[in-house]
């Protein structure tokens, strides 16, 4: 038995930060039926690479899940996408705050149907407030929730989408919170998901210390020899997270300097003085090679490894799992957290555009002529 076994989910959602969120209740268990709008459905479909003639972005973020194609913007489609509320424990939804409300989706109405609902809302800035509107994008939110205000050196995105990712996770865990108060009430809630909001709660300790205008807040952003990334001699890098006093005598040990030990709190310049001598230290070796040197030392030194090389080694330690894609399939990251009584499922394929329409419209009730009567006006697809 799967931990959340039973519980179905709408997901009017499309590209990262909802569907990730879905993506890991549908892991759990949950019954997601994916609502697309023909004749496309969700644009990630689209991005590249592709496995077996399918996107590995969509096949990942969509794992698990059911599709079925309604054209929202006719009153039948809608009127469709409303009876699977009624029938279903969640719906979640990404689109412009008030635009669903308008087609008689928005949370005050599905609630009056269905009163134990979980409403979810996932935008970038939420559903009220003077940034309620904007339109964004997860270099938006990381900009406005200072991601992108590096410690050392100018802004500089990173590999993965923080924001969008993070905006995900808050969704889910604040649907998860959601059903189990209606396990004590009865009733469902609104749960608004700020992908801004949630990129914000990974400031949570810069933000605690920005009340002290004076104090520093990127002690943990490379301001400290102890606490930074180095170039190496076959130009890749490795960090390092000396921060207790053990790790730090350790490595100045292992390096020969033992006499940088007390250097490690310094103020400037003697600070960035002895950044320049650990910089011009791990210059004069590869990377690999002083991850072989320094790994019995245990003094807190990793290597900076690239998408490739992150896979590779996820791969080796077991934190990745097959996933079906097209008639192919490649590696993904299984769900971060294991359960002992009660583990992620096994992944499925991330559906086709519309594969379980027939299958989820046969749930509503309907027939099949009048199923093929709804396809025929291009309710659905």
């Amino acid at each position: 038995m799967s931990a959340l076994e039973g519980i179905r989910v709408v997901d009017v959602t499309r590209y990262i930060p909802g569907p990730y969120a879905t993506s890991l209740l549908a892991d759990l268990g949950a019954d997601v039926i994916k609502v697309e709008e023909p004749p496309l459905g969700d644009g990630v479909r689209a991005i590249r690479p592709s496995v077996g003639g399918e996107s590995t972005m969509h096949a990942a973020l969509n794992r698990n899940k059911r599709s079925i194609m309604i054209d929202l913007r006719q009153e039948a489609g809608a009127r469709l996408v409303l009876e699977l509320a009624q029938r279903c424990d969640v719906f979640v939804e990404s689109f412009r705050p008030g635009a669903l409300a308008k087609r008689g989706l928005g949370a005050d109405a599905l609630l009056a149907l269905n009163p134990r609902l979980v409403y979810c809302s996932v935008s970038g800035y939420g559903q009220t407030g003077p940034l309620a509107g904007n339109a964004g994008h997860d270099v938006n939110y990381q900009a406005r929730a200072a991601l992108l205000s590096a410690g050392v050196g100018e802004p500089a995105l990173g590999v993965a989408q923080l924001a969008d990712m993070a905006g995900g996770l808050y969704a889910a865990i604040g649907i998860l919170a959601a059903l189990q108060a209606r396990e004590r009430s009865g009733r469902g809630q609104v749960v608004d998901a700020s992908v801004w909001r949630s990129a914000m709660g990974l400031l949570t300790i810069p933000a605690a210390r920005a009340q002290d205008q004076h104090a520093p807040v990127n002690e943990l952003s490379g301001m400290y020899a102890c606490y930074h990334v180095y170039r190496c001699r076959d130009g890749r890098f490795l960090s390092v997270g000396a921060l207790e006093p053990k790790f730090w005598e350790t490595l100045c040990e292992a390096l020969g300097h033992s006499e940088w030990i007390p250097r490690q709190w310094e103020r400037e310049p003697a600070r960035s003085e002895t950044i320049q001598m650990f910089a011009a230290t791990f210059a004069t070796r590869d990377r690999d090679e002083w991850i072989r040197f320094l790994r019995p030392g245990d003094c807190c030194v990793e290597p900076v490894l690239d998408p490739y090389e992150a896979v590779a080694a996820a791969r080796e330690a077991g934190a990745l799992v097959a996933q079906p894609c097209g008639d192919s399939s490649f590696d993904t990251v299984r769900l971060p957290v294991g359960l002992s009584a009660t583990p992620a499922v096994v992944p499925r394929a991330a559906p086709a555009p519309g594969e379980q329409t027939d299958a989820v419209l046969a749930e509503l009730g309907r027939s099949p002529n009048a199923i093929a009567a709804l396809r025929a006006t291009g309710v659905v697809a």
